[in-house]
């Protein structure tokens, strides 16, 4: 982890020291929610050991984020899904391999966990372009409309 670009931003684990930073760039609405009660959903999300939120750093700002999600095992298969919930980056820091290499980190969170086998999401059709320059295909044949469904072996 902690890669260090030469541009000065670092990709690290999130942490309870991140937690201004993620309500930032949460987007959060103050006429459709409170900042205290995203505050507390995040504060509970860096707190469950079956996520990974990792962020970038330039100097003290946080300018990138990407949180996923172990599921676990079901009845009758011993192994689970990850599943990619977000993927962003601040747009004045885009095109600078801030994205590529928060999604890295999400995909070595995930090829470390013994019972995870794959990694999922669900793309925005502005980040298409992103996840094709990585050779990856969505599954658009599926019921998420505009928004394709990826699904890589980790």
């Amino acid at each position: 982890m902690a890669e260090v670009d030469s541009s000065g931003w670092i990709v690290r684990r999130a942490g309870t020291r991140d937690l201004r930073g993620l309500v930032r760039l949460s987007r959060v609405d103050p006429a459709a929610e409170s900042v205290a009660s995203v505050a507390a959903r995040v504060a509970g999300l860096l707190a469950d050991s079956r996520r990974c939120i990792v962020v970038a750093e330039a100097g003290e700002e946080l300018v990138g984020v990407a949180e996923a999600q172990f599921y676990g095992v079901a009845i009758r298969r011993a192994s689970g899904s990850a599943r990619l919930h977000d993927l962003f980056v601040e747009p004045s820091w885009r095109r600078r391999g801030i994205a590529g290499a928060l999604f890295a980190e999400v995909r070595a969170w995930a090829r470390a966990l013994p019972q995870c086998r794959h990694l999922e999401w669900q793309s925005s059709p502005g980040a298409l372009a992103f996840y094709e320059q990585m050779g990856l295909v969505g599954n658009e044949a599926d019921d998420s409309g505009e928004y394709p469904f990826f699904e890589i072996p980790v």
